[in-house]
């Protein structure tokens, strides 16, 4: 009997630590448990657990950010009626160099602690079960991702404030002791941070006063990936009153506002030396320099050019873009406007190019000052950004439908030909003009021309004032060949005398018009689901009927044309009503755009295959000596789809591409994508066609090719790229 006591009475004496420590799940690499700082619970108590990791040697877990590659350690809770879990606290990481990467991470030993909240109706005696499902990736020369059910019982107690309420478990006081002396300090550490050269500069000040002159090292773990380069080295430099830590901007920029992150300050004090984790959330404007680089970003273009250049860059862009394939349609409404504008009074033909000028200008600044709008409310979106919108796109192909059936004569508004913007007024030729030259400029943003791109990237890093200055230079400059042509007397005598062959023209300069609203619902297909077209189809048809029965109306009896006017504003309410209604969700969407979906969960692409753009895979190939092509390109954008029908499909430019071994990288802008929006920006661009090449020759910095391309200029880019060497 006497033994039997013994054994009950150590059964008791052991069951608060069998209480607070969970089942151990062991892999060949990580054995893995849940430990509790409480040996039980009361009713709204909060407490502290641990899942602690035992990691074979050689072997590392990560960080919350892992770095180059890796995956974060998460947990998945299942937890009684009324408890709630926290996040992750994470422990001061350690760097590790698998060159060319650099990872963040934990060897041999790392705790994670999180805070459970009980429920406040926990009852006494209630039998309190925690359960996660922990989820990890291991990683030596090779990586294992693993998992483990992991579970930890306590016993509820009485309400807290009794004596066994939350009691601590001094089994296990040096766990959590220890792992609390990983974490970085709670308050942040009075820090800035700036962009300076393409670099991010975070900088301790005079407010650390004597601990300055201590600090012998520091090393940044930003907290948001892609935010610096991880492999390359961060400098430390003094000077008297500040020590600051300038490291290489990452192919994600910090956008302006908070960094946060842990700086890591090695500090001597005598013949002592100690490390100190500091968690810091500096913030920062971005106007020390612009977000201009990236990983292997080479040499970005300069945005300090003067303002007078950047304005004549603008002018000649805005001029080029008369040229370019987008604006064609455009060119064909000028047309037949400046036909029959020519037998007016010169002085009625001079106001009216400036009429137009005004809306091609006023149109563009106010997309200017939404772009600019949005970018400071931290939107990451460029030039084009509207038709990165289904919905947007879906009211312009109504629209351009609508222009279409008034120049074929499907209905009529006013009774002249002083342009299509009739359409979008009722007799007014002035108005027509301006909306004329809105229309233009909607018409022409999804391309890009020479000097363009350069001038539209520096505003969006120049003050407000002197953006929207680029901007209106920018709209001067697509105006000007109609402005020209208004004010020339003598190029307005060399057109055609107006005559019945008007008509057959003017019905002509439909189909360029209806072959951009195809152009834009096969966009519209990029960007969203089926349903979302099919709701897009049946609004044109409804378009259609809108303007059959307006057209009606003008012939028919005052009860006939009371019909026919309501059964065109319930048609075209209803064109609108449809996209939204029955295909919100698939318009809304700004994600993956249909070649980022098909891409997605693919095998390794085939020699002469795009894959998708990764900024982490462009790191690894950079480092790594290999050739690489970036075609950061846009469905909506008919530059870049010239470019890749001619250029890149030639057969010779694909035989260079297998002969060099060329990896093929596609950025598609079709959708809203901030990681594609910020690698532009790393290249001051603000939109698309953007053409990189890595490592055209060994050791080389990034080269940008133009944005009209030939086969020529693909093939000449590479002339220099050693070619695939023969496997054995």
């Amino acid at each position: 009997m006497r033994i039997v006591n013994l054994w009950l009475l150590s059964m008791l004496l052991a069951a608060p630590a069998l209480a607070v420590s969970g089942n151990v799940v062991a892999s060949d690499n990580v054995k893995a448990h849940l430990v509790s700082e409480v040996s039980s619970v009361a009713a709204g108590q909060s407490f502290w657990v641990a899942l602690e990791f035992n990691i074979r040697d050689g072997w590392h877990t990560y960080w919350r950010n892992p770095g180059d590659s890796g995956q974060a350690t998460s947990i998945k809770w299942q937890l009684p009626p009324g408890f709630t879990a926290g996040d992750i606290v994470w422990p001061t990481p350690h760097r590790f160099e698998l060159p060319p990467l650099v990872n963040y991470g934990y060897a041999a030993h790392a705790v994670h602690l999180v805070e459970i909240t009980a429920s406040k109706d926990l009852k006494p005696g209630t039998p309190v079960v925690l359960s996660a499902k922990a989820s990890w990736l291991v990683c030596s020369d090779v990586c294992i991702p693993e998992d483990a059910d992991l579970q930890l019982k306590l016993p509820a107690t009485a309400a807290a404030g009794s004596a066994v309420a939350g009691r601590a478990d001094p089994a296990d006081a040096g766990l959590f002791t220890a792992a609390r002396s990983e974490l970085p300090s709670a308050e942040p550490a009075v820090t800035s941070a700036r962009i300076r050269d393409g670099q991010l500069v975070i900088a301790l000040g005079k407010e650390w006063g004597t601990t300055l002159p201590q600090i012998k090292s520091l090393a940044f773990f930003p907290y948001d990936e892609g935010g610096i380069e991880y492999a390359a080295p961060q400098t430390l430099v003094r000077s008297k009153d500040a020590v600051e830590l300038a490291m290489k901007l990452g192919d994600r920029p910090p956008k302006a506002g908070i960094i946060r992150g842990v700086l890591l300050a090695t500090e001597q004090s005598g013949n002592d030396t100690v490390t100190v984790p500091m968690e810091i959330a500096a913030g920062f404007s971005g106007a020390g320099g612009s977000l201009t680089s990236g990983v292997g970003a080479g040499t970005p273009e300069k945005t300090d050019t003067s303002l007078p250049v950047l304005l004549l860059f603008a002018i000649l862009g805005g001029l080029i873009l008369n040229l370019m394939p987008c604006v064609f349609p455009v060119l064909s409404i000028k047309a037949i406007g400046l036909v029959e504008q020519a037998k007016k009074h010169p002085a009625a033909v001079r106001t009216k190019g400036l009429v137009f000028a005004a809306g091609v200008i006023s149109s563009m600044l106010c997309l200017a000052a939404l772009l600019l709008v949005l970018r400071a409310g931290g939107e990451q979106i460029g030039w084009g950004f509207q038709l990165q919108s289904p919905l947007f796109v879906t009211l312009l192909v109504y629209l351009l439908l609508a222009v279409g059936l008034n120049l074929s004569g499907v209905f009529e508004v006013g009774g002249g030909l002083a342009g299509v913007g009739d359409g979008l007024t009722q007799g007014d030729s002035y108005r027509a003009s301006f909306f004329t030259g809105v229309l233009t400029t909607l018409v022409a943003t999804p391309c890009t021309a020479p000097f363009m791109a350069f001038a539209v990237g520096a505003a969006l890093t120049q003050p407000t004032i002197v953006a929207l200055c680029i901007f209106a230079a920018l709209g001067l400059g697509l105006a000007l060949p109609y402005l020209f042509l208004c004010f020339a007397p003598w190029m307005r005598r060399a057109l055609p005398k107006p005559g019945a062959w008007m008509d057959t023209l003017k019905q002509f300069f439909a189909f360029p018009i209806y072959a951009s609203a195809a152009w834009l619902l096969w966009v519209l297909a990029q960007q969203t689901s089926s349903l979302g077209l099919g709701a897009a189809l049946a609004g044109t048809i409804l378009v259609a009927l809108a303007a059959w029965a307006y057209q009606k109306s003008k012939s028919s009896s005052s009860t006939g044309r009371v019909a026919a006017l309501i059964t065109a504003t319930v048609a075209v309410l209803l064109a609108v009503v449809l996209p939204v209604r029955f295909a919100g969700d698939a318009l809304a969407a700004t994600g993956t755009s249909a070649i980022g979906r098909a891409a997605t969960g693919r095998a390794a692409p085939a020699d002469g295959e795009w894959q998708p753009y990764d900024a982490a895979q462009v790191a690894r190939l950079s480092a790594a000596g290999k050739p690489l092509l970036i075609n950061f390109t846009a469905s909506w954008c008919l530059t870049c789809l010239v470019n890749e029908r001619n250029a890149f499909a030639d057969s010779a430019v694909q035989e260079v591409f297998r002969s060099k071994g060329v990896t093929l990288m596609k950025g598609d802008w079709t959708s809203r994508d901030p990681a594609i929006t910020q690698a532009l920006a790393a290249f001051g661009r603000a939109g698309v066609p953007l053409y990189v090449v890595y490592n055209a020759k060994p050791g080389s910095a990034p080269v940008v090719l133009p944005q009209l391309l030939t086969a020529n200029v693909v093939q000449s880019a590479f002339a220099d790229t050693p070619g695939r060497t023969a496997p054995p």
